[in-house]
């Protein structure tokens, strides 16, 4: 899913998503069976339909921890032909995205890959993949030149497929500029094995442990989100984000579920079509801890939308428990973790235990 620092288990347990989400859905809707070490210090084996299993996805190893998975998976071609398809407002790209999601083409041509950037209210792209037999020139973001900003300079582009796999893990998508590794002198310098996903982590790591970027000038807010906001509500939430949120670019990524079933702890309606939007910054600190956070949380839930929990969350106990299946949550902790060897959901995402 994007990032070479996502494991299976992680994209299970904490809801990954990729450009193939509008057609396949999330990651764990392709497991076809899961080995999980309980609290209770048991290895359970759980397939569809029984309620580990549909209580997994969202849990974050409060449950148990993955140990094996069974996972379906699908052929590829050695390359991706690309579309950057600019949209001048954001109601135009939302009905581009439920065409090709119903569709599955976008002018006569196959989309089997399918996200977008936006860079402003008048400035956005879908980005649409095929799967192709190319095998001659393609391009290569792992040097001098960054993906993103390829969007805007080129309308077609072809990727290996394991170029395209882990197009976004060389820039962080684009958050390598915070560390400086786009500018063209520090880039010529930054080895090219150590500009990946897991060395930015490792910086943002330090800097967190040691407030570097704290002494180094005004106190920021943390805002690191992903969310998934109802394809008919996602124009006016983007308008809203770039009118109250000085963060660009944002990334989009279409998903609906791939069957009828349903995940009690990230309850997405089936055959609904959302997009997820995701944002990773940071803003001028107010005052009150997590401002422009909770204001976000407020923005998704007007919206119908829901929000990822691998980073700060901000939500009263009740709240959460009412978003994020809060008793089936308890009756599945009371089965399998019963003395609370592991942590509660709302302690580890919420309190940050």
């Amino acid at each position: 899913p994007q990032l070479k620092t996502i494991t299976l288990g992680g994209a299970v347990s904490g809801l990954g998503i990729e450009s193939t989400s509008f057609r396949n859905g999330l990651p764990h809707e392709s497991v076809l069976e899961l080995d999980v070490l309980t609290g209770t210090g048991e290895v359970v084996t759980t397939k569809p339909g029984e309620d580990l299993f549909t209580g997994f996805p969202n849990s974050y190893g409060t449950l148990g921890y993955a140990t094996r998975l069974r996972i379906e998976l699908e052929p590829v071609r050695p390359a991706v032909a690309l579309r950057h398809v600019r949209f001048d407002d954001l109601g135009s790209l939302c009905a581009a995205v439920e065409r090709i999601v119903d569709e599955r083409v976008w002018d006569g041509e196959r989309v089997d890959y399918l996200d977008g950037v936006v860079f402003t209210a008048t400035e956005a792209y879908l980005t649409l993949g095929t799967k192709a037999e190319h095998r001659g020139p393609t391009s290569d973001y792992t040097g001098q030149r960054i993906y993103y900003r390829s969007l805007r300079q080129r309308s077609t582009d072809t990727l290996t497929i394991h170029d395209y796999l882990w197009r976004w893990d060389t820039d962080w998508f684009w958050c390598s500029r915070a560390f400086g590794a786009q500018h063209p002198i520090v880039r010529r310098l930054w080895p090219r094995r150590l500009r990946r996903s897991d060395v930015y982590w490792r910086l943002v790591a330090l800097d967190r442990r040691f407030g570097i970027s704290e002494r180094r000038g005004p106190p920021q807010e943390r805002v690191v989100q992903d969310v998934e906001i109802p394809l008919d509500r996602t124009a006016e939430f983007l308008h809203w984000f770039l009118d109250h949120v000085p963060i660009e670019p944002v990334w989009l990524c279409p998903l609906r579920l791939r069957g009828e079933d349903r995940w009690p702890l990230y309850p997405l309606e089936p055959g609904r079509t959302y997009v997820n939007v995701g944002f990773w910054s940071a803003v001028a600190a107010s005052g009150v801890e997590g401002a422009a956070n909770r204001e976000i949380e407020a923005a998704v839930t007007a919206c119908g939308g829901h929000k990822s929990l691998y980073s700060d969350t901000f939500y009263a106990r009740e709240e959460f428990d009412r978003r994020y299946g809060g008793s089936t949550y308890a009756a599945l902790k009371e089965r399998y973790d019963p003395d609370g060897r592991l942590l509660d959901l709302y302690a580890k995402v919420v309190r940050g235990r």
